[in-house]
């Protein structure tokens, strides 16, 4: 009797094991620097993200498997963000990275996937060597050299002859900015009249913009990331330094930064996407997102990891399998419309897009000024 019973026992077991199969999952990795100084963009990246797939998931994910999206703080160090890769590969088994966010930890994680050859497509890493020699290394963000190209062209475009640059030395962001603007300035013939630079983390700009007040200069490019530059804005103006500050994506989130918002507008900036430039797209997702989180994306990362998602996923539907190589292979073949416009990638897997130049009105509200074509 008592060895019916375990029979029974085991066979209803063995039943229930294969009636409730784990429901398939396929999973991504995120890194994005969601802590510390920096978080401001981290958070944009992983609250577009997650719109998206929230709502490929309710939408049925991919051929009925849900999309899950495991996240891991880089904390702006790069050393964290290739721990973080190597967990989401090993422990959690990911089929593709999305990320990493600041262009140093990317670097460091595109080392490593690199050698995996795993799909990683980052929505904001914009220094030109993040996807050299790295064939599985993508990005939905333009890079650096084009920004800098524009802002140089749109100097000239409006006339300026003198200009001065202040830059990060202890940034590949910020350096990389700067090296590109310097040769572009060469090829238009505008005059670079001052030239400073400040270490990484200082908060005190004081020596150096007293320098390039006394060069006379018309505009000011300025190739930093909000936080520092509310600092150089606010001090700029203790010293009576009044020209136009230009950069490029970093300063986008400066609101955050700075409580006067009257010393904003003579801040201008290029940026991947605009809340007022928007196509169809472009609206479904600004409605998306302020019912998701109450309010407009304020940092354009957010449009660009939501195409980042649409990107990898897309892929992995049109590869029809989880294979490293299919899904790298797909991206490489990819036109897909996004956010930010019709997605292709070239050579050197970066998007070729528009760039928009905005600046803010006195009380913090980004305001489009024209969009530049490449």
């Amino acid at each position: 009797m008592k060895k019916l019973f375990l029979i029974l026992l085991s066979i209803a077991m063995l039943t229930t094991l294969i009636v409730v199969p784990a429901e398939e999952v396929i999973k991504i990795g995120g890194i994005g620097v969601l802590t510390g100084p920096y978080a401001t963009y981290g958070v944009a990246v992983k609250n577009g993200a997650d719109l998206f797939f929230e709502e490929l998931n309710n939408a049925g994910g991919i051929d009925g498997k849900k999309v899950e999206i495991i996240w891991v703080d880089s904390q702006g160090d790069p050393a964290i963000g290739q721990q973080a890769y190597y967990r989401l590969v090993e422990n959690d088994e990911v089929v593709a990275i999305l990320g990493a966010v600041l262009t140093g930890v990317t670097n460091a994680v595109a080392d490593a996937a690199a050698e995996d050859g795993i799909p990683m497509v980052s929505p904001s890493a914009t220094a030109y060597e993040v996807t050299t020699g790295r064939p599985n290394v993508f990005r939905t963000c333009f890079i650096d050299p084009f920004q800098s190209v524009m802002i140089a062209r749109y100097m000239k475009s409006k006339n300026y002859k003198n200009v001065a640059a202040l830059y990060d030395t202890g940034d590949d962001y910020s350096t990389g900015l700067y090296e590109t603007f310097v040769n572009e300035c060469k090829e238009l013939g505008l005059n670079i009249v001052a030239t400073e630079a400040a270490a990484f983390a200082d908060v005190d700009f004081k020596a150096q913009l007293t320098n390039i007040k006394n060069a006379n200069p018309e505009a000011l490019f300025l190739p930093y990331y909000g936080a520092p530059a509310a600092h150089i804005v606010k001090q700029a103006d203790e010293i009576g330094l009044d020209i136009p500050f230009i950069g490029a994506d970093g300063i986008s989130s400066i609101t955050d930064s700075i409580t006067d918002f009257s010393l904003l507008t003579n801040v201008i900036y290029s940026d991947h996407f605009n809340n007022d430039a928007a196509g169809e797209v472009a609206v479904k997702f600004l409605k998306g997102y302020e019912e998701k989180y109450g309010e407009v994306p304020t940092v354009s990362f957010s449009a660009t990891a939501y195409d980042t998602a649409l990107v990898l996923t897309e892929a992995i539907k049109k590869a029809g399998t989880e294979d490293y190589a299919a899904i790298v292979d797909a991206i490489k073949n990819m036109e897909v419309e996004g956010v930010t416009g019709i997605i292709t990638f070239d050579d050197h897997n970066d998007p070729i897009k528009s760039a928009f130049f905005t600046t803010f009105d006195a009380d913090g509200n980004k305001v489009f000024l024209e969009r530049v074509d490449p």
